[in-house]
């Protein structure tokens, strides 16, 4: 398959206007549209977790993730 990089604008009525080089053949043809992003910069990853998890999570302290991690091994 051959891809073309091509520029193009939507119209008000949303549509899209495309002139295709002259060695084009007619038939079928995949179009893929890309759109800048409009939607602003994205939120942290730890935002996205906590809005899925429910809120933010308490920060502990490295012992007391070993002492958890430990216990949890232990129970196995």
């Amino acid at each position: 398959m051959r891809a073309l990089k091509l520029e193009g604008r939507v119209q008000s009525d949303h549509t899209l206007r495309v002139r295709l080089p002259e060695d084009v053949e007619e038939g079928p043809a995949e179009i893929i549209v890309l759109l800048p992003e409009t939607q602003g910069p994205r939120p942290p990853l730890s935002a996205v977790i906590d809005s899925i998890a429910g809120g933010p999570r308490p920060h502990r302290q490295k012992g007391e993730i070993d002492r958890s991690l430990d216990e949890e091994r232990e129970s196995w």
